[in-house]
């Protein structure tokens, strides 16, 4: 059980250190620590190879690359999280750029809706269209970054997402990105990756250019 001295101290944690909370809470819930797991029986080598969960799969390979990933249980932990982002990194509002008007509503972010100069911002908000598991990136479009190329965003980006956008490849992404948006399908289709990561043959980010990220997934 957690001391009252303990429970008095939460709220003196550093960004650092909620973060990591957070992020240890996530796994927990989308990996499990149960007993259960322990006391079941090795598999067969002869049986085909267990499916990893597609979120899970994002998880894993989100982070190993690199990408800072927040789990927020509801909205006000969102904002925590954004507010947290933001003295994590010394920045004030007017240093972030966001395209989307719901994002600049909520997070009070006074950027215009476009500029000529996206570079000249610390940040960029946007929400996505999906996550693609077996890589970890993030697949988005014009609705996201207006008809801009990566190489012209900010060197970070802060993605908000919810548990619905998870897909297994970008096939299966695109599939339902056209099923989305029968009547005009996006241009401007892209993915994001995270910066230094491995892999950077993804046709899709040719040209360039991964990014720092953190992505905020919100569950409710």
């Amino acid at each position: 059980m957690m001391s009252n001295q303990t429970v008095k101290e939460k709220d003196h944690w550093d960004p650092c250190t909620r973060k990591l909370i957070s992020v240890v809470v996530f796994w927990k819930k989308l990996f499990g620590t149960s007993k259960k797991d322990k006391a079941e029986p090795l598999e067969s080598k002869f049986l085909p190879e267990k499916k990893q969960e597609v979120d899970t799969l994002f998880a894993s390979k989100f982070t190993h690359m690199g990408g800072k990933f927040l789990y927020s249980e509801n909205s006000k932990s969102t904002d925590e999280y954004f507010n947290l982002i933001l003295e994590e990194n010394h920045w004030r509002s007017e240093n972030l750029l966001c395209f989307n008007e719901q994002l600049r509503q909520r997070f009070g972010v006074e950027s215009p809706s476009s500029t000529s100069n996206p570079k000249d911002y610390k940040a960029l908000l946007i929400g996505c269209e999906y996550l693609i598991a077996n890589k970890g990136t993030i697949l988005i479009c014009n609705h996201q970054i207006k008809d801009l190329k990566l190489h012209q965003l900010p060197d970070l980006i802060i993605v908000f997402s919810d548990l619905n956008n998870f897909v297994n490849d970008v096939s299966e992404g695109m599939s339902k990105l056209k099923n989305k948006y029968i009547d005009k399908v996006p241009s401007n289709i892209t993915t994001l990756n995270v910066k230094n990561a491995k892999d950077e043959n993804d046709f899709l980010s040719y040209g360039n250019s991964a990014k720092n990220l953190y992505l905020v997934l919100q569950e409710h």
